[in-house]
């Protein structure tokens, strides 16, 4: 069962949590909806950036790319980045395991991890070398989407009763406090994302000016 031996079921609102979903349906409904967004985007985009790179096809500028990031601060930021994606990845494995020592189903959790490898991979690919077009996109609503329903399901179990499962293997207490650095780490990864990819547009139109710069203006610029 998804949601076995837990005092909540499967419907959207419990007593003791009541106007917040129950944690079930949270675990069930809620965690995995990110993930069921991104991989629906996820072909769209894909046909839609090959289509648009049918219609703009330029032979002049197809062997132009961008050349990667040198700075030491846009190295520390990715490191830091993809050490927050590991992070959540744990504190999910953790939640996980507690959930299973008290016999407790942990519903549809395990998608957490395909959002969470599907945003490093994009990130890490730039989207498939650039191939798939405001792939930051997908990765906002799996960041977005994991620190939201992770807020909600932290203020269920608030109302639930902090000191429920008291003497239990995953008392109420320390599943409040998995799921709460599970938010931050979320809102923490949107935020670099959102910084790195700043980063990337300024590159982006730093390399623009090189190639669409005449010889003497390319030379000026630092081009070769």
């Amino acid at each position: 069962m998804l949601c076995s031996n837990r005092p909540d079921d499967f419907g959207p609102q419990f007593t003791l949590s009541s106007p917040i979903p129950t944690t079930c349906f949270v675990d069930v409904i809620l965690v995995p909806l990110p993930v069921w967004i991104a991989l629906a985007l996820l072909p769209i985009l894909i046909l839609v950036s090959l289509h648009s790179r049918k219609a703009n096809y330029n032979p002049s500028t197809a062997h132009l790319h961008l050349q990667p990031l040198r700075s030491c601060l846009y190295t520390i930021t990715t490191t830091i980045y993809y050490v927050l994606i590991v992070c959540n990845i744990l504190m999910q494995t953790l939640e996980i395991v507690r959930l299973s020592l008290i016999h407790f189903g942990i519903g549809l959790l395990p998608f957490a991890y395909v959002g969470l490898i599907i945003g490093g991979a994009l990130h890490w690919s730039n989207g498939v070398q650039g191939r798939i077009q405001i792939w930051q996109g997908i990765n906002a609503v799996i960041w977005l989407g994991g620190t939201t329903i992770s807020v909600v399901k932290v203020v269920g179990l608030v109302k639930e009763g902090i000191n429920g499962r008291k003497g239990s293997k995953y008392p109420i207490s320390d599943q409040t406090i998995d799921v709460a650095v599970m938010a931050g780490v979320y809102a923490g990864i949107g935020m670099l994302e959102a910084i790195l990819g700043l980063w990337r547009v300024n590159r982006g139109r730093s390399c623009g000016s090189l190639a669409t710069a005449s010889p003497v203006q390319h030379e000026a610029l630092g081009g070769k």
